[in-house]
């Protein structure tokens, strides 16, 4: 009976993201406090400029290494430069507090390779970069915006200091003699504070179930500019697209 009585009193949690649970018994705000690991992350994006320059990105996580590949397409000269590298989330993870604080970690090691053929002779340099960031500031549940967006099935988090360090070695090969040069770069590390609302950034939570959260955010902007000679009729116009999906995959911790 008492099991009974106490299940009548819970107030039930209604779905709110498309992959959330039809029902559950704790509140939003409870399932989404606790300490989080990011365990997956997806990113693209491609920018298409009016006078048909074109980059693209994308960028996938599997295990604890992000691959990105970047793509420049020069119009003019009708070619396209790749390049890609590969990035070891150290320590990726977030924390949601129930007073509305939250805190974050993104420490990462990038190993990037380029190549250069002179005079016959093959020149391979090994950019390594280790990386941290933290920031930290309040979060809250954001309202109903009719026909898109249910009341709660979004948060914004308002961040309020960053602290950010990186330093890159280089490693350069020569072909010709195997000569390897070894180069430390600066460490460079920066703190900020922000006021509440100046740096923030919103999410739609697309799943919220068990133990794992799924996170999203969209952008797509897109502008025409023209241009009417003075005295003149004809106006000239062009138009700018950018389009990128993120997507981050949460698994709590405790």
């Amino acid at each position: 009976m008492l099991a009974a009585g106490a299940l009548l009193l819970a107030t039930p949690s209604c779905k709110k993201g498309e992959n959330d649970p039809f029902l559950s018994l704790s509140s939003r705000k409870a399932r989404v406090a606790g300490e989080w690991d990011v365990t997956g992350y997806t990113f693209t994006s491609t920018n298409t400029e009016s006078n048909g320059d074109s980059q693209s990105s994308n960028k996938t996580m599997s295990g604890d290494v992000i691959t990105s590949t970047y793509s420049d397409f020069d119009q003019s000269s009708g070619t396209t430069t790749t390049s890609t590298s590969t990035t070891t989330l150290n320590d990726g993870s977030y924390t949601f507090e129930k007073d509305g604080t939250y805190k974050a970690t993104w420490n990462t090691t990038t190993v990037s390779v380029q190549t250069q053929d002179w005079f016959g002779v093959t020149y391979t340099y090994t950019y390594t970069t280790v990386s941290t960031w933290s920031e930290s500031g309040n979060w809250s549940f954001v309202g109903k915006v009719k026909d898109e967006y249910k009341n709660k099935e979004r948060i914004v988090v308002n961040t309020t200091s960053t602290s950010s360090s990186n330093q890159t070695t280089t490693v350069e090969t020569n072909s010709a003699n195997s000569t390897v040069v070894t180069t430390n770069g600066d460490l460079n590390a920066s703190t900020n504070t922000y006021h509440s609302g100046e740096m923030q950034a919103t999410f739609e939570i697309d799943q919220l179930k068990g133990k794992e959260m799924i996170l999203k955010m969209m952008e797509s902007d897109s502008g025409t500019n023209s241009v009417t000679p003075y005295g003149g009729s004809t106006t000239t116009s062009a138009d700018d697209v950018y389009t990128s999906d993120l997507t981050i995959t949460l698994t709590i911790v405790k």
